[in-house]
């Protein structure tokens, strides 16, 4: 019996652990943050100088409901899909971040007075979202 719990417990530590969702708030939260700079570090939004808009695009990045919120600018050089994954895997985080430890904007309207962009233009060499038109 000894040999038995013995191994259950090597095979426990073998696995990782078995429970694998001990990790504190803090982590997580680091753990968010490390997964939307590794989004944003790869767009090459904050590194790539901005003298062509046309060498920009724009990409929805959160999966939040209201439509106008969470987009990025990328350098049109990168690669598309893998910018796509590394969103994918950064929504996957958040949800789980959230899933974990709630939601909390306490009550604030997510949505509220926001634009939507419909472009990309350069200012002061960095690429920032443009918009026509402001919702309601």
């Amino acid at each position: 019996m000894k040999k038995l719990s013995f191994i259950l417990f090597v095979f426990c530590l073998i696995i990782g652990s078995c429970d694998n969702d001990e990790t504190t708030k803090e982590e997580d939260s680091a753990k968010l943050l490390e997964s939307y700079n590794d989004v944003i570090a790869f767009s090459q939004a904050n590194s790539q100088a901005c003298n062509n808009a046309d060498e920009w695009g724009f990409i929805k990045m959160d999966k939040s409901g209201c439509p106008e919120n969470g987009y990025i600018v990328y350098s049109k050089k990168i690669d598309l899909l893998t910018l796509q994954k590394k969103i994918d895997q950064y929504n996957k985080v958040k949800e789980n971040f959230h899933r974990k430890w709630g939601h909390e904007n306490e009550g604030e309207d997510i949505c509220g007075l926001k634009t939507i962009p419909n472009g990309v233009k350069c200012v002061d060499n960095k690429p920032q979202l443009s918009s026509d038109f402001v919702l309601y």
